[in-house]
């Protein structure tokens, strides 16, 4: 049996992990991953991790007809995230909320899930924020892991972001 590379993903950004909680999230995606497959969004089962839930964002990835890329519909998202978020985001498309961003840099918020789709593998991301937030965060600490109903085609993304202490004033 082969095993699937996205398993080395995670084990890489386990590594460089610099937020307890985020490595929490990993671990436990980690766990819930079949050897040979993407997990299937049942396989997550907030139960399980109730301590990170705040911090966890799920977007459906819904497929346009060609050559259009995927639209990410954001399906769920914890308090932390909603109350970081410039506006409101439940049931809105990321594409939309990145073009009222003020921020250039925003669109890899799109980008960074859409490289998920393409390869099947978690994206990672340490560093200062690259989109406007409701608050000033020093840095963000996130990751973006891929779901498979069929354990092959992503269907959907479950995020986990970390926000970092504010920047001090200049």
């Amino acid at each position: 049996m082969t095993r699937h590379p996205n398993l080395a993903a995670i084990d890489d950004i386990l590594a460089r992990a610099r937020s307890p909680r985020l490595a929490a999230f990993l671990r436990h995606m980690k766990a819930i991953h079949p050897p040979d497959r993407l997990p299937a969004r049942a396989a997550f089962d907030p139960i399980d991790v109730p301590q990170l839930l705040g911090n966890i964002v799920l977007v459906k990835v819904e497929r346009q007809p060609e050559p259009s890329l995927p639209r990410f519909l954001v399906k769920v998202a914890g308090d932390d995230v909603l109350n970081a978020a410039p506006g409101p985001m439940m049931n809105r498309y990321l594409d939309e909320l990145v073009r009222r961003n003020e921020k250039v840099a925003a669109q890899v918020i799109v980008d960074s899930r859409q490289g998920v789709v393409d390869t099947g593998c978690t994206y990672y991301w340490f560093g200062p924020p690259r989109m406007k937030f409701r608050f000033d965060f020093a840095d963000v600490e996130y990751c973006h892991c891929p779901l498979a109903e069929d354990g092959v085609t992503v269907d959907r993304i479950m995020s986990f972001l970390q926000y970092s202490g504010a920047r001090p004033a200049v």
